[in-house]
Order: structure tokens, then sequence, then C-alpha cells
């Protein structure tokens, strides 16, 4: 059986690995952008903002949506997508239906009345 130490450095070395294949991967992807002309970077920029408008806002998807049903990638795409801080992008995309709904069903667990009267008032005092 191994002791603590053995296993914290076994994940210490398959971090730093993750991490270099990440920065290779970056650098990779980086390399291919700045080879293409700024007419074809604005064709690919419209493209991706198209599927990403599509996944997020259309589909209201998760980011599992959007990587896999919306853009048509694998379980592969998962990290290096995150990586490049499209998770970051996903969780800060605010939509103020999806908001309102769970304001209503907290407002409804504390036992108030009428949570949709509940949660336009709050929203009257708070704007």
């Amino acid at each position: 059986m191994e002791n603590k130490e053995d296993i914290m450095a076994k994940l210490a070395e398959a971090s730093e690995a993750f991490n270099e294949a990440m920065k290779e991967i970056e650098a990779d992807e980086e390399a291919y952008w700045n080879s293409l002309s700024k007419e074809d970077q604005l064709k690919c920029f419209c493209a991706v903002a198209r599927r990403i408008y599509q996944g997020e806002i259309v589909d209201k998807g998760s980011y599992r949506h959007v990587l896999y049903t919306t853009f048509g990638f694998g379980p592969e795409a998962y990290a290096s997508a995150q990586m490049a801080g499209y998770l970051a992008i996903h969780n800060a995309i605010y939509d103020s239906e999806h908001e309102g709904k769970t304001l209503e069903a907290f407002a409804k667990h504390l036992g108030n009345a009428d949570p949709a009267k509940a949660v336009s008032s709050f929203y009257e005092g708070y704007l």
C-alpha cells in the first residue's frame, strides 16, 4: 500500500504532465490562429460565435451540451475548452429568466404565499 507522500508525489507528477500538455495544445492552437489571415480569423470567430449563441442563448444548454451537441465534439474537448476559458465564459452568462425561476422557488420554499409577487417586489426594490 502506498503512503500519503507517494500518492501526493504521483498526483503532482500527473498535474505537471497535464499542465505541460495543455501548454503544448495552447501553443499549437495559437500557432494555427496566427497562421490564418485576418479574413480567415474573422470567419472562424463568427462561426464559433454563432455556435456559442445557439448553444448558450437559444438552447440555454449546459457546458457539455454546447461542446457535444452544438459543436459536435467528444469528451476530449472538455479539458481543452475549459483551459481555454470557455467554462468560465459559460458560467458567467447571466440568464434573468432562470434567475427569476430560482428566486421564485426559493420564495416558495420559504413559505411565501405569492412567490412571483415576492420576486417582483424584490426586483423593484433592488433595481
